[in-house]
């Protein structure tokens, strides 16, 4: 009960601490909600699907290619689709072409995480510098009571709630980043292994005069 009366009294008298507080808060859900919902559209069993494209390629079909990459979707089959589509297109360097591509599809996973990194950095400093300033209130309003000692040392664990408030939006924003952040780069190896695979047919004969119809990464 002393708890719910002290994280009240918190919200009350530290209002200018708690309400960014808050909002980190929020915004991590928001962020992280999101970003999950949109990496489990996106997912895709990937070895069986470059299987399947190698197979297509070595028979040089590349309509048919293409029409593998339409069936996967997400933005594998988005960036697997513009990979055809370079195969066919003369005068281009591939492998700087699809970098590109490669490129722009990491965008859409990278999305939104330097939120979490930036929640992840300042969020301490917030509940610190709320705890600093509800110890310098405490000596300041006892300073001239004579207070004892336990009152005084009551009012100081009373400040570092703001600490541990601003810890925990911490801890959750980087646990959040870190997996995250390894998620997209198990989706960066997927694309590099679809680049393997493009540049072994990027010089190949038979896509000459093979026309693919243009493709490009929608906007998300």
């Amino acid at each position: 009960m002393n708890l719910l009366a002290d994280l009240y009294r918190f919200i009350v008298n530290d209002w200018w601490i708690a309400v960014p507080l808050l909002l980190c808060s929020v915004l991590t859900i928001a962020v992280v909600t999101e970003r999950w919902l949109y990496i489990n559209r996106n997912k895709t069993d990937v070895d069986r699907f470059i299987v399947r494209l190698q197979r297509e390629l070595e028979r040089a079909n590349l309509s048919g290619a293409r029409n593998l990459c339409e069936q996967v979707g997400g933005v594998i089959g988005e960036v697997a689709e513009d990979g055809v589509r370079l195969l066919s297109v003369p005068r281009v360097k591939f492998e700087q072409a699809f970098d590109i591509t490669i490129n722009l599809g990491m965008r859409k996973f990278e999305k939104h995480l330097n939120v979490l990194g930036t929640i992840g950095a300042v969020a301490p400093f917030i509940g610190l510098l709320g705890t600093v300033v509800g110890i310098l209130r405490s000596f300041q309003t006892f300073a001239g009571e004579g207070a004892a000692s336990n009152k005084l040392a009551a009012e100081i664990g009373f400040a570092l709630i703001a600490t541990a408030a601003g810890l925990i939006v911490a801890i959750a924003s980087v646990v959040a980043y870190n997996i995250f952040q390894n998620i997209v780069a198990q989706f960066e190896d997927d694309f590099q292994l679809l680049k393997l695979l493009f540049l072994n047919f990027a010089d190949t004969a038979e896509f000459e005069g093979e026309v693919v119809e243009e493709s490009t990464i929608p906007q998300q």
